[in-house]
């Protein structure tokens, strides 16, 4: 748990557990939420996720947030356990954080909307979004998603 986002090369790691976990094995990873609400305002007013700051040329010390050196969303985290042949992909968090509530409620119907709109462009135009991934792009605007404060994903190995 928490430690794909301490890592060089997270598409690495999980391919190495794909390697090494039997078939029909179970993989679980958590890792902080850069796409709940709180994180995506922060990323706009700063440039940074949250628990992802400015890191320190010569002074990071990995046993604190500035050993986050990695932000992976779910959809990235999803797309990389699926290219490492990991299925039954399942979403979840540790708990909702309550400071994201009233900002959903201010924000939900503008994000919907957006999403709607860009979903489109990038199904018709762009054709980045197919039935490979639309379940993935599907969840990124959920209340799990635009409230967690942790993501814990379970995959299996496919046999």
């Amino acid at each position: 748990t928490e430690i794909i986002e301490h890592l060089e090369n997270p598409r690495s790691f999980l391919r190495d557990i794909s390697r090494i976990i039997k078939p029909g094995g179970v993989c679980v990873l958590s890792t902080p939420n850069v796409l709940n609400l709180n994180s995506r305002l922060r990323y706009l007013w700063f440039g940074f996720p949250q628990l992802f700051g400015p890191l320190s040329i010569e002074t990071r010390k990995i046993e604190n947030c500035s050993g986050h050196i990695s932000p992976i969303s779910y959809f990235y985290l999803s797309h990389a356990l699926q290219e490492a042949g990991f299925n039954d992909i399942i979403l979840d968090i540790d708990k909702y954080q309550r400071s994201g509530m009233a900002k959903l409620i201010a924000f939900y119907l503008p994000i919907k909307l957006m999403e709607k709109l860009i979903q489109r462009k990038e199904i018709y135009k762009y054709k980045t979004i197919d039935e490979t991934n639309i379940k993935i792009v599907n969840q990124i605007n959920s209340k799990k998603v635009l409230l967690g404060r942790t993501i814990i994903v379970t995959a299996k190995k496919s046999i």
